[in-house]
């Protein structure tokens, strides 16, 4: 999409005047720019979001319709901080003459796919924009367009299309971890591409964690249940997953492990929680190189085996989980610079 034609969009959305595929692509811009989990309710929210409309619309100078409240200036401090963040977000769009390079800055890319030409007589394709959604340093919490709402752990991305519930409600995870809570939405099931796994649920919630070299997918219910379809050429490919009910995709020896997990602990990641039951030790470590941002060496294939149980919190340093980890199983670890290594 050219600089030129998303201006455009915005220009349309401000007036009031946006087409549906337009304003859709605009609110999921908005409802993407969370870094943090939001502590405010849905009413709350939602009057934030008239209020950034009214000031930009003000500042833009579009009149305000008759009996239409000006930009309110009496929130609370909470709010006026997220207020201001989502306005300084929006700005940077807005300034940089409404350019797709902002959108790149914060972390999403729309991309618009130029239909095949076609006969006069056939009604025009709509046009399709891809939004991409990435967590870097931080835990995402972003809300899709039909209000069904992901989590999106450290170094995950996903990307999903504008409309985004035509047929199917289609999400394509790229790598990472993501916990969902799937509005439920009958003629339109929602379904996860990760990997060579597609996950297909009505309503319900479940968590998907890709490994960072793609060797495993591992699904699990919190909620409802889904459907698996492994991609892998064995017998029973396809499985249905209920409550703490989860399966482990290994695509390099094309095999399928099931499991259960409490569902309290599912989404323990996203608490601050690192929470392992008879993990492997190269589990661990994928888990506290992510959540420490350090990297960390095992010094032989048999340290990679050793099985870990525990509980660990935010307020828990690298050093003294790696400190209890070797203590249990008489390792050792030295540190040089952001690097450990176990031995």
């Amino acid at each position: 999409m050219s600089t030129s034609e998303f201006k455009n969009i915005v220009e349309r959305y401000l007036k009031g005047e946006a087409s549906a595929v337009d304003q859709a692509m605009i609110e999921a811009w908005l409802a993407a720019t969370e870094d943090n989990p939001v502590e405010l309710t849905a009413d709350e929210l939602s009057e934030i979001r008239v209020d950034m409309l009214q000031h930009l619309r003000i500042q833009n100078g579009y009149t305000l319709a008759a009996g239409e409240p000006a930009a309110a200036a009496a929130y609370p401090e909470i709010k006026e901080r997220r207020l201001l963040s989502w306005l300084q977000r929006i700005a940077a769009v807005l300034v940089v003459a409404v350019g797709v390079g902002a959108l790149f800055y914060w972390g999403r890319t729309f991309t618009r796919t130029r239909p095949p030409v076609t006969a006069v007589s056939t009604p025009a394709p709509v046009t399709i924009y891809r939004v991409r959604v990435v967590a870097t340093d931080a835990v995402r919490r972003v809300t899709l367009p039909d209000s069904s709402i992901v989590l999106l752990n450290r170094a995950s991305s996903l990307y999903y299309t504008i409309p985004f519930d035509r047929a199917a409600r289609e999400i394509y995870m790229e790598r990472g971890e993501a916990f969902f809570q799937v509005k439920q939405l009958a003629a339109h099931p929602f379904i996860v591409h990760a990997a060579k796994t597609t996950t297909t649920v009505l309503g319900t919630s479940f968590n998907i964690r890709i490994s960072d070299n793609v060797r495993s997918i591992k699904v699990i219910v919190k909620t409802g249940k889904v459907q698996v379809a492994t991609g892998l050429s064995v017998t029973d490919s396809t499985r249905q997953l209920r409550p703490e009910q989860g399966i482990e995709i290994n695509t390099v020896h094309n095999s399928i492990r099931t499991f259960s997990q409490p569902a309290n602990s599912i989404t323990s990641w996203y608490d601050g929680v690192l929470e392992f039951q008879q993990h492997t030790m190269k589990e661990v470590v994928e888990a506290l190189e992510n959540r420490y941002q350090v990297r960390i060496r095992l010094g032989s294939p048999a340290t990679q085996q050793c099985r870990v149980s525990g509980n660990f919190t935010r307020s828990h340093t690298i050093t003294e989980v790696l400190d209890a980890i070797c203590l249990v199983h008489r390792l050792s670890y030295k540190k040089k610079n952001n690097e450990f290594f176990i031995y």
